[in-house]
């Protein structure tokens, strides 16, 4: 019951915050500026007070003030991007991320609590990625941005290395700084002059990283092990690419005879070493199997193509199962042999069946080999080929289209699931397979109808799902059943079959009733939840960090205001299109005739003020005069009618450069994008004394 009570009161929190965020983003009409700020203020103040009621009130559920405190936090960033929606600025600003991950910092530097370790990573890393990209994903990329993607994998690897050494205590930060350093290692890695030194310098990392943690901790090394496969079979295609030709496709056959030969000489060294846990060896053969087969297959296929070899399907998928898959199956080779050979030829005997619709015949290959094959992983990786292959079939060979298919899927392997034994490696991946399937309905275009009864049904299955398995303490399934309802939150606020705020006000609903069962089955079974208050002797410092939260919101609505009263008017004329922020909701995104000038000397990125004047249609244009960096392009004194509009010079070509002002954005209610959409000619931009813009509205 302990279980069911802490569940309760998580899926009641989560889904008011989500009901908030909803509900900001659509953008709702009825409130006034002022009103949807006192809104946000008192989101905030119902959590914190929430978390300092509960801890006082209801002993021994500090794990719930705990989390309260958390989505107090969270609440703040959610008003910081109400802030930048009643106000039009910048949707997805790096600023926004900053500013939010502020008093989470102060908060984990005080209370040194797991929650906002992470929650703090996460954030900071998003300000980041928008100041580089504020708006397209990873355009321009730059050989700074490389540096800059270096630098923080180090900060990552120095805090995963403080954290393993106890200064720092969370396991969720450990894994986040570890995920978070690789991937920007594997970045650095790629297109860009100084690519070969940091290749060099991440195979270094991770060489010493698996050495390391093959003995001392599993998990770790999985995740190695995962990552540098991706990273060598990354690297595989970006070199096949460049350099492709028949001599660079032998040289992977060649690294592929030479990967395996060593493997082996690796496993029976292992073999003596009885220390070595059973699960670093599997990872190890997958990790050789994985990157062998794909080196053979594409170096195969490779040759074929440059060759120009008028192969047969039939001929090849023979090959692939008479030479590779049934020795491989019936003798005991070494195993990173064995598995090599198998996965290339099942995945090179697909490949053929695929080209010529006779994929019915590789279910037949996969039941010998699933037969014969006795170790329960691989068993598990023929049962996802399986599943692969009747994708194919249903879908190429058959020709279904993805509705029914996806419907076969689900049902196929709930059946399995059902009439496998606990513990049997098929539920693992029938389970999985079933509910990624499951989710894939409830994202596909179909009738209203058919949306809400696959979106009601899998909040249902996911729901029970998580309750049922977290009370038999079978963590995997508890914790992938709760891995998809969070997937199916994050799926509604983009599907546009109702409107965010009718799924807000269902989602409030919900939470009060979550909330309301978890504190009636709390008080009737005195659960006794016990966690450690972070809370407990500091709520002086805690009321203050909230305090500086309120501050902060009261001093930008103040500002922003103040320009509205007092800044000169202006008209801009403009150019909308129609996206969704995820914080912020819908806005149509503004180009300027001003976002581009002309006949400048401008040859780098940087802060930059226009003037601008007044013409005869009461539109406001470039004066051909700016200040970049500090310097005017040409003397000037302050005329009458003169506006002066700070921006930033974001790109440069051929004398010409784009600016940004922040006022880039206008935010709308929800679905409303298509009538602004061609039909608005100008904007009304209020700006200060100091040159700062305020987009007012459009006309």
């Amino acid at each position: 019951m302990k279980k069911v009570v802490s569940l309760s009161y998580l899926f009641g929190v989560v889904f008011l915050l989500a009901s908030a965020l909803y509900f900001f983003a659509s953008n709702w009409q009825v409130f006034s500026r002022l009103e949807k700020v006192a809104l946000a203020g008192l989101l905030i103040v119902l959590f914190y007070g929430a978390a300092f009621v509960v801890d006082r009130v209801v002993k021994g559920a500090h794990f719930l003030s705990n989390w309260l405190l958390v989505s107090g936090v969270i609440s703040f960033g959610l008003s910081v991007a109400l802030l930048g929606q009643l106000y039009n600025s910048h949707a997805d600003s790096y600023l926004l991320f900053l500013v939010w991950s502020i008093p989470a910092f102060f908060f984990s530097l005080y209370t040194r609590y797991s929650g906002f370790y992470a929650l703090t990573h996460m954030l900071l890393h998003l300000t980041i990625y928008f100041y580089l990209f504020p708006s397209t994903p990873f355009g321009h990329w730059t050989l700074a941005y490389t540096w800059i993607a270096f630098a923080v994998a180090i900060v990552n690897t120095l805090f995963f290395l403080l954290i393993q050494k106890g200064y720092i205590a969370s396991k969720t930060l450990l894994y986040l700084t570890l995920i978070a350093a690789n991937l920007l290692f594997m970045v650095t890695a790629f297109n860009n002059e100084y690519a070969p030194f940091f290749t060099l310098f991440y195979v270094v990392i991770l060489a010493i990283g698996v050495y390391r943690y093959f003995h001392q901790d599993t998990s770790i090394f999985i995740l190695l092990s995962m990552f540098g496969t991706g990273f060598i079979i990354s690297k595989m295609f970006e070199l096949m690419a460049r350099y492709v030709s028949s001599l660079f496709f032998i040289g992977l056959l060649f690294a592929a005879v030479l990967l395996l030969t060593g493997s082996v000489f690796l496993v029976n060294y292992l073999r003596k070493h009885t220390s070595s846990r059973h699960w670093t060896k599997t990872i190890f053969v997958a990790s050789v199997t994985t990157i062998a087969s794909v080196f053979i297959v594409a170096a195969v296929f490779g040759l074929l193509s440059l060759l120009m070899v008028d192969v047969s399907m039939v001929g090849l998928f023979l090959f692939a199962t008479g030479l590779l898959v049934i020795p491989s199956t019936l003798t005991n080779w070494p195993s990173p042999v064995k598995y090599s050979l198998m996965m290339t030829g099942i995945v090179i005997g697909m490949i053929a069946s695929s080209v010529d619709d006779f994929s019915f015949v590789v279910f037949i290959v996969l039941a010998f080999v699933f037969y014969f094959e006795k170790r329960a992983a691989l068993k598990l990786v023929f049962y996802l080929l399986f599943q692969l292959n009747v994708g194919i079939f249903l879908g190429g060979t058959i020709g279904l289209s993805l509705h029914p298919l996806l419907l076969v899927m689900v049902l196929l392997n709930t059946t399995v699931y059902l009439i496998t034994y606990q513990k049997h490696v098929l539920q693992y991946g029938a389970y999985l397979i079933g509910f990624l399937t499951f989710f894939w309905l409830t994202a596909i275009d179909l009738s209203t109808m058919l949306h809400v009864i696959y979106n009601s049904l899998f909040f249902l299955i996911t729901t029970g799902c998580v309750y049922y398995f977290k009370k038999q303490d079978r963590t995997f399934y508890w914790v992938s059943s709760l891995i998809f309802w969070f997937l199916l939150l994050v799926q509604l606020y983009y599907e546009l079959a109702w409107k965010l705020v009718h799924k807000s006000l269902l989602l409030a609903v919900l939470g009060v009733i979550f909330l309301v069962v978890a504190v009636h089955l709390d008080r009737k079974t005195g659960s006794g939840q016990s966690a450690h208050s972070i809370l407990a002797g500091k709520k002086l410092g805690i009321l203050l960090i909230i305090l500086l939260q309120g501050g902060w919101i009261g001093y930008q609505v103040y500002s922003n205001e103040t320009l509205l009263q007092n800044g000169e008017t202006i008209i801009l004329e403009l150019q909308p299109v129609d996206p969704r922020s995820l914080l912020q909701g819908d806005y149509v995104e503004l180009n300027y005739g001003i976002s581009q000038l002309e006949d400048t000397s401008i040859d780098d990125t940087g802060p930059v003020t226009v003037v601008l004047r007044e013409n005869e249609q009461g539109i406001h244009e470039y004066a051909g005069v700016y200040r970049f960096n500090g310097k005017w392009n040409t003397p000037y004194e302050t005329k009458t009618g003169d506006v002066l509009l700070n921006g930033k010079v974001t790109s440069y070509w051929d004398n010409h450069v784009q600016i940004t002002y922040g006022i880039e954005h206008f935010f709308i209610p929800e679905g409303t994008g298509m009538d602004i959409e061609g039909k608005v000619k100008a904007a009304v931009v209020r700006v200060s004394d100091k040159g700062n813009g305020m987009l007012v509205r459009l006309r």
